[in-house]
């Protein structure tokens, strides 16, 4: 791919995929045919060659895609309707609209530094978004309960997919949880005590800021749902709401009484699970981490598995199916990019995953039938390792428009940023797009 870059983009002798150079010169087609600044002056002067070369281009009458989107300040929000089979390859921003799951859930770590360097979040609709949001819609039939897992290469966009879904089961009036960061789970970084009744390690901050996350996304919607079950637990303070009065009070005993509060996430959970008023989804970024051995420590000091804590526990019985969600989805997916929480030989047997999530487990890797139960039935949506011409294109105008290039664009810089990244979502823009700011 090296000395594509240094050649003229236009000469595609080089390109040895008959896919990509097919791709490339339908883009060379259309991205040559409008005319740029330079069309203005006067053709008198250029060689008689050049000037038939340019006539014969006009001819075509096609506008480049990356000028098809709307000004940044024009952006539409992601909607029930922004996400069709039309708008593939068009930019849309994330709602800023209260409630914000954005701002309320946060975001992945590689996600934020890439929104740092924009005016606004927002991402470009992709064929694979459209298929995810025809497979939620159909999550809303009682029967069809999926547990999904978004996988794909290194910096193919799952996380950008999961924000997508976030985005649209939100304007959809879904109840959404989301877990941008799931390492967080299991990384140590909160605090944890252990239940001798449950024989398992609670999470009781972690699981009292998820029920103030939840409340704030869904408020009207946990107001309208009643309880169905009484709250009991031996020793409980004093306080839990009557069957029949609205959950959002049970949430709020959580988020007060602390102590009771991994209890109470689990209740609550249980009722939006079991209601088939609101469709619910539950989101998980990270999912990997929730099947890795944790970096909690025991008071002998020996390391705790992810299955005796909590909440990730509580995640892997919804995702293996001991729980179920009646109406609506668990949407995970699997980051690629830490080395001490890799996707492990169980859940990588269950999605069936390839080479590019790591190595292939051989018949001597250790298995763990605890880790098997809570991965089976688990289903895999690939994402495409590579961005399509009009996907890239919608991602170069946002750049473009939202003027954070500092590189002049032209139909030259975007086809070599393309053919340098591979088409890899990541790779266009952390060394594509953003290498312009080095210029």
């Amino acid at each position: 791919m090296a000395s594509i870059h240094k050649r003229p983009v236009a000469s595609l002798r080089n390109i040895t995929s008959r896919t990509l150079r097919r791709e490339f010169k339908h883009a060379a087609r259309a991205l040559a045919s409008v005319e740029g600044a330079s069309s203005s002056k006067d053709t008198s002067s250029r060689a008689p060659a050049e000037v038939q070369e340019r006539k014969s281009t006009k001819t075509l009458k096609v506008h480049p895609l990356w000028r098809e989107t709307a000004d940044q300040s024009q952006m539409k929000d992601f909607s029930t309707s922004s996400i069709k089979a039309a708008s593939v390859g068009t930019a849309y921003s994330f709602s800023e609209n209260s409630p914000n799951p954005l701002r309320i859930f946060g975001v992945p770590r590689s996600v934020e530094k890439e929104f740092n360097f924009l005016s606004k979040p927002c991402s470009v609709v992709r064929k694979a978004t459209v298929d995810l949001v025809d497979l939620l819609d159909k999550s809303k039939d009682p029967k069809f309960s999926p547990r999904v897992v978004i996988t794909g290469a290194p910096g193919s966009g799952k996380s950008f997919l999961l924000l997508q879904a976030i985005s649209y089961c939100t304007a959809a009036n879904w109840i959404v949880l989301s877990i941008p960061r799931g390492i967080e789970l299991v990384n140590c970084s909160t605090p944890y005590t252990y239940d001798s009744r449950t024989q398992t390690f609670l999470q009781p901050t972690l699981s009292a800021t998820l029920l103030r996350q939840l409340k704030e996304t869904n408020h009207s919607a946990l107001t309208d749902i009643k309880l169905t079950y009484p709250f009991t637990l031996e020793k409980a303070p004093p306080g839990a709401p009557d069957v029949g009065s609205p959950l959002v009070q049970l949430i709020d005993y959580g988020i007060r009484e602390i102590s009771v509060a991994s209890f109470v996430l689990e209740a609550v959970l249980a009722e939006i699970s079991s209601q088939t008023k609101y469709p619910f989804l539950l989101a998980v970024d990270d999912f990997q981490a929730l099947y890795c051995q944790s970096q909690y420590r025991s008071p002998q000091f020996l390391p705790i598995e992810g299955y005796h804590l909590s909440v990730p526990r509580l995640l892997m019985e919804y995702a293996s199916g001991a729980r179920q969600i009646q109406n609506g989805a668990l949407l995970g997916a699997v980051s690629l990019y830490h080395n001490s929480f890799r996707v492990g030989t169980e859940l990588y047997e269950a999605l069936n995953l390839d080479l590019s999530h790591g190595k292939r487990p051989d018949a001597y890797s250790k298995r763990s039938e605890i880790l098997q139960h809570y991965s089976q039935g688990l289903q895999a949506f690939p994402t495409p390792s590579r961005l399509d011409i009009q996907e890239a294109a919608g991602i170069f105008d946002v750049w473009i428009k939202d003027r954070a290039l500092h590189t002049t664009p032209s139909d030259q810089l975007f086809l070599s940023k393309y053919c340098e990244s591979d088409g890899n979502a990541k790779e266009f823009v952390w060394r594509g797009l953003m290498s312009t700011l080095d210029s």
